[in-house]
């Protein structure tokens, strides 16, 4: 039934000072404080649904707890408990044009006077969906403001002079003007 402690340990063959040491073990600080790293480092990751990588959530726990540690320490306690960030990879590919005419010279670098100047551009837009839409602007200089606008699903020629003439309309310029507007934009 009952073995005195010293014939067991003469029997495995484990010194007594050896056994003592393992009844009497306690964490060290750094150990303890380790274990309860661990645990914050878990609740952060798991609250984020493993999106936070270690930068952030070392700087995220700085700021909650306090106190100070490296993102090294981090980076190894998550690596002990196997837990690696999932990164986002967008997956869409990005919308390009493409035209037969050479690219024109930029005529408003010597310009003093920007009274009668009207700029445009078109960029896109990614929704939600991933799809896109094209955002069309005609900006004044001068006034420093956006004339007119227009979104479009589809990057027409229609669409990049209907913003062109909305613009010259509502600043009272002349249809012909509108039209001449729309030749030079395109030839």
């Amino acid at each position: 039934m009952g073995h005195r402690i010293t014939s067991v340990l003469s029997a495995l063959n484990i010194a007594r000072s050896t056994y003592y040491q393992w009844k009497n073990w306690h964490p060290s600080q750094q150990e303890t404080r380790r274990n309860a790293l661990k645990t914050a480092i878990k609740a952060v990751y798991n609250t984020n649904r493993g999106i936070y990588g270690y930068r952030s959530i070392a700087a995220f726990l700085r700021f909650i707890l306090n106190t100070e540690f490296g993102d090294r320490l981090v980076w190894e306690l998550m690596n002990e408990m196997s837990l690696k960030s999932r990164m986002v990879r967008k997956s869409y590919k990005k919308p390009t044009t493409t035209t037969d005419t050479p690219k024109k010279t930029d005529l408003m670098k010597n310009f003093d006077d920007l009274s009668g100047v009207l700029t445009t551009d078109i960029t896109y837009i990614q929704l939600m969906n991933r799809d896109c839409i094209y955002l069309a602007t005609v900006y004044d200089p001068e006034k420093r403001r956006v004339v007119s606008y227009g979104l479009s699903s589809e990057m027409t020629k229609e669409f990049a002079t209907s913003v062109v003439v909305k613009a010259l309309r509502a600043n009272d310029k002349p249809k012909m003007m509108a039209n001449l507007a729309v030749f030079f934009f395109y030839e």
